[in-house]
């Protein structure tokens, strides 16, 4: 199934609200979407869900031989996947988006396995005989725009939230592997969090280039180019990747790169803070919960995004109509002894229920009479004002005449 093209009067509209400074889901040019990271109840296994990008990854591992280049050291694979359910154009089997594949993987390589964020060395269990090979598969659940940046913090907090079972080395070579009953799981460590950060270049203009952080599929489909940089917060820049049609000066790229350097050390701490308090739950409980009172539906978050705006006065509904209020006269107040309905005393001296309910219906009638009367005389005093204001414009008119005479 193809996607749908934007029409035309779609695609200007959306470049002239950004020309004009503003988005489609009112945030700032620079202000990334509400972020959520949860955890699965096994180790690795870790959700993250990025406005209405969802994607979620899964750490496995096993024992295998190593590289005859590196004899000592582990290996790290990465596998994304992307199928109809994350959007209704990507066809199964990856024909739809393997341009698309290939392009995400490329940049999570990049960031986590060639910057070597990751100690492999202490993945190995016996030098030139078996080390532990890490897979990370992550798979796009829904695919709202901005697949770089949840992509690799989901697969940045499987790895740190990943914990391997240990092994046990016999004297002729053998390696058995011990379940999580027998001996506790061994932590991965890892030096470095690194950092994917993406902003959507737009140009309304052939002079003008406008910079939007944590870009929306809309979005992405009307941007003239894209900025993707890998970092981390100590400082290093693991990647840059700058594909589309657009030539940005040095200070624009310096400015995206300081900016992302503050996001990093945010998404660093939001990913280490995860983890720790996850791993503290799971000390504390017998079993995890895990994805079960953790994860929201679409419909939900849109509820919790609209009372987050109405809360921030954001939005604002008018709750009072502008039009002018005509004066009323208070209804006289009927007192208590003269109700029929409530006086007691008439309702002791009858007994039949006919005559009870023709009491009610009478004061009913009475009511409503009285209500009738009012409303005429608001009416009456409104014609009177009427008639007293042309006989005013008639005397008015009468002695301009008589001035000109």
């Amino acid at each position: 199934m193809k996607e749908t093209p934007l029409s035309t009067c779609e695609r200007t509209a959306l470049t002239d609200m950004v020309e004009c400074g503003l988005r489609h889901d009112r945030r700032g040019f620079l202000e990334a979407r509400d972020t959520t990271i949860s955890f699965g109840r096994e180790y690795g296994s870790c959700s993250v869900i990025l406005g209405e990008t969802r994607v979620l990854a899964q750490v496995t591992c096993e024992v295998v031989e190593p590289r005859a280049s590196r004899p000592s050291e582990g290996k790290l694979s990465i596998a994304v996947h992307l199928s109809p359910m994350a959007a209704p154009h990507l066809e199964p089997g990856g024909g739809g988006g393997g341009a698309e594949v290939d392009a995400l993987q490329q940049v999570l390589e990049r960031n986590i396995k060639e910057s070597r964020c990751l100690d492999l060395e202490s993945l190995c269990i016996r030098a030139e005989e078996s080390v532990w090979q890490l897979r990370v598969d992550i798979t796009v659940l829904n695919h709202d725009g901005n697949l770089c940046d949840a992509s690799n913090m989901a697969a940045v907090a499987a790895l740190r939230h990943f914990h391997r079972p240990d092994v046990l080395v016999e004297e002729d070579g053998r390696v058995t592997v011990l379940s999580h009953a027998t001996s506790p799981p061994v932590p991965t460590f890892m030096r470095k969090v690194p950092v994917c950060v993406s902003y959507a270049l737009v140009c309304p203009q052939e002079d003008k280039c406008l910079v939007l952080m944590d870009p929306t599929h809309v979005e992405e489909r009307v941007m003239t180019g894209k900025l993707v940089a890998g970092l981390n917060p100590h400082g290093d820049i693991t990647s840059l990747v700058f594909p589309g049609r657009v030539a940005l000066k040095k200070e624009q790229i310096m400015k995206c790169l300081e900016h992302a350097f503050r996001r990093a050390k945010i998404i660093a701490e939001m990913v280490q803070q995860a983890v720790e308090d996850d791993l503290q739950t799971r000390a504390t409980e017998d079993r995890p919960s895990g994805f079960r009172d953790k994860l929201v539906s679409d419909e939900e978050y849109k509820r919790q995004r609209f009372t987050h705006l109405m809360a921030t006065k954001v939005l604002t509904i008018p709750t009072e109509s502008t039009e002018a209020a005509v004066p009323m006269e208070e209804e006289p107040s009927v007192p208590k002894e003269q109700d029929p309905a409530n006086d007691s005393t008439n309702n002791e001296l009858v007994d039949d229920p006919d005559d009870l309910e023709e009491s009610r219906t009478s004061a009913v009638i009475a009511s409503v009479t009285k209500t009738s009367k009012n409303k005429k005389k608001v009416k009456k005093t409104k014609d009177v004002k009427m008639d007293s204001d042309s006989e005013e414009e008639q005397q008015h008119t009468l002695l301009t005449s008589q001035d000109l005479q």
